[in-house]
């Protein structure tokens, strides 16, 4: 899901834009996020590939079982470097949960195709969403 605030992985160093949107949030809708007890938490996304965590946003609009996620988020203010640092982006980009399956790759771009990828949402431990999580 493209973000207003931001091109692709860029612009999340723009004090003004993080400003507006400070956090990755993903959407479900009312059903889904009470049936989850999810409702403005932080949780784990899930895929067979992998897992982010991200806060979770409630809209109308959105179909009952369906989670919209943003894409491309990492946070300057991270540490860097190799060793499950590199910004947060392997804790919060949505690149995690894609597999590199023939089936799930636009070949024409060079980029996994982004809809349509099973997951599951669960809440993160009460101890980690009082530190500010992730």
């Amino acid at each position: 899901m493209r973000e207003d605030e931001y091109f692709q992985t860029g612009g999340r160093h723009i004090p003004e834009l993080r400003k507006r949107k400070p956090e990755p949030i993903l959407f479900v809708s009312p059903t889904t996020a009470a049936r989850a007890g999810v409702v403005g938490e932080w949780v784990a996304v899930e895929s067979p590939t992998g897992r982010i965590e991200i806060k979770v946003g409630v809209r109308d609009s959105m179909p009952d079982g369906l989670v919209r996620i943003p894409h491309g988020w990492w946070r300057p203010e991270a540490e860097w470097g190799l060793d499950r640092k590199l910004s947060d982006a392997l804790r919060l980009a949505d690149a995690m949960l894609c597999p590199d399956d023939e089936d799930y790759l636009d070949r024409e771009q060079g980029i996994p195709h982004l809809k349509g990828l099973p997951c599951r949402i669960a809440k993160l431990s009460q101890r980690k969403a009082d530190q500010g999580a992730p």
